[in-house]
């Protein structure tokens, strides 16, 4: 394994030499240890060691950022040690510089959408190694600002996300994009962009209106192939995307809607075009989460809330998108109510239904209530309980099946938590589900906050594999039978 400090130590001394002021140095790691396997696989015992080290040096206007990536794993042909980040980053006033790896994003992601999720370690199917799931751009960017006006322009070479370090194929074609923003008065700004990957080409305008005390609109349009005597083209062959949303505000009341209009607008490990699917946070909800089709989907989302005295709350929100291709649609209906009962207790119960006919056919009818009971001043109990019932189809043939879901806490004020957490199915097509009867599911996390963000999170037993979206972004959860240590350090 390769030591951060032969690789972190030159650029910091280098810092040091180059700037009287003192610098500001923040160091950080994380590491995730294994114990277990697949559910099902040999050996049992497979032990595995992801560690991550974070730097950033900062003087002057300069700050310098390094990430080591390690993983080790007693099976022969996973382990990597890599340098998957280094950049320098330059802010002065109104210029911004980021030289080495960046994120980015033009508008609203239809073209171009360079991200990270913090603190999400995924694990790929075929190499089975664990890494930082991010998606970053290897180059040069360039942003200035004036008072009403803003210029980007940046060139770089995009990593694919589906793909852990040192793996082949990681990075490929550079890409390069600009754009120019105007706010030619407080509450309206407009822009226009552009981008180039290799034979790639793409065009793409937006704008934002502000109203006080109401809320906003925002409109974007991208184009692929885009060429001055086709942007105005109503030809439905295009490669191009309409993005539309509303976030309004009186009171109590809260009011968002949104549209999307896709066709042929999939730019592999490059956009990331709004979903305009509810990413919600329980968890059977949310391991059945639509994964968007950019080359072909069009849809709206409507969401309404009312806020009430005394901490109550009411959500409703109303999902439709289709497939021009085979006029497919999806339907969901999602209602939730939180209150509190009484002084100590706490409870909010949801209601989904769901019917999804595209590139499939379920349906799905989902109930939950979760709850928390303040027993003292510094002890909490939790409890979340999950019920659906899934009608899948395949021609004639049906599969229903049923899903259960079931937490139990105790967390003592913001310093530990303990939780027991069971799972039944009866789906037959679960990964390795038994050919009659269901499968099950028990584990226990227990986790502890230590004092200037030091933290340890225990897991063991048996976890469920499934999809787990976060931030827009969905990506595949392997199943775990075994013990996880995950230790979170900021160093200094």
């Amino acid at each position: 394994m390769i030591c951060p400090c032969a690789v972190t130590l030159p650029l910091v001394a280098v810092l040091f030499w180059a700037t009287s002021a003192q610098p500001q140095l923040r160091l950080g790691s994380l590491a995730e240890a294994q114990v277990g396997n697949l559910p099902g696989d040999s050996p049992r015992d497979l032990r595995s060691l992801y560690y991550q080290l974070n730097l950033n040096c900062a003087a002057k206007g300069f700050e310098a950022i390094l990430r080591t990536e390690a993983f080790g794993s007693s099976a022969q042909g996973r382990s990597y040690a890599a340098l998957t980040q280094r950049a320098l980053h330059f802010r002065r006033e109104r210029l911004e510089v980021a030289a080495g790896h960046f994120y980015a994003i033009l508008g609203n992601g239809l073209l171009l959408h360079a991200f990270e999720l913090p603190g999400v370690i995924a694990e790929d199917r075929t190499w089975r190694r664990r890494y930082q799931l991010a998606r970053d751009l290897d180059g040069l960017q360039l942003r200035y600002r004036w008072s009403r006006a803003g210029l980007l322009l940046l060139r770089g070479v995009p990593s694919s996300s589906a793909l852990p370090p040192k793996v082949a194929g990681r990075r490929h074609r550079a890409l390069g994009a600009g754009e120019f923003t105007l706010r030619p008065w407080d509450f309206l700004e407009t822009g226009i962009g552009v981008l180039e990957a290799g034979e790639e080409t793409g065009a793409f305008t937006h704008a934002r209106l502000r109203l006080r005390d109401l809320g906003e609109f925002y409109a974007e349009y991208a184009q692929r192939d885009a060429r001055p005597s086709r942007w105005l083209s109503l030809d439905q062959d295009l490669g191009r995307g309409l993005y539309l949303s509303a976030s309004l505000t009186a009171g109590p009341w809260g009011l968002s809607l949104e549209y999307k209009d896709y066709r042929d607008l999939l730019i592999a490990d490059i956009n990331n075009p709004p979903p305009l699917i509810r990413e919600h946070e329980s968890y059977l909800l949310n391991r059945l989460t639509h994964v968007l089709l950019p080359d072909d989907e069009t849809g709206a989302q409507l969401e309404m809330s009312r806020a009430f005295a005394g901490g109550r709350s009411l959500v409703a929100n109303y999902t439709r998108a289709f497939r021009r291709q085979d006029d497919a649609p999806l339907t969901e209906v999602f209602l939730q109510a939180e209150s509190p009962l009484g002084e100590r207790l706490r409870a909010q119960v949801f209601a989904d239904l769901n019917r999804s006919r595209i590139l499939k056919d379920e349906r799905y009818l989902t109930f939950g209530s979760a709850w928390e009971w303040q027993a003292s001043a510094a002890h909490a109990l939790t409890g979340d309980l999950q019920f659906q019932e899934v009608d899948r189809r395949f021609g004639g043939l049906e599969f229903p099946f049923q899903n259960l879901y079931l937490s139990l806490g105790v967390a003592h004020s913001a310093t530990w938590s303990a939780a027991v957490v069971a799972q039944r199915s009866t789906d037959a097509l679960e990964t390795g589900a038994p050919a009659e009867g269901a499968s099950y599911w028990v584990g226990g996390n227990l986790s502890y906050q230590a004092r200037e963000g030091h933290r340890l999170d225990l897991f063991g037993g048996k976890r469920r594999a499934g999809l787990a979206c976060t931030a827009g972004t969905c990506y595949e959860v392997l199943g775990f039978e075994g013990v996880e240590l995950r230790l979170v350090n900021p160093l200094f």
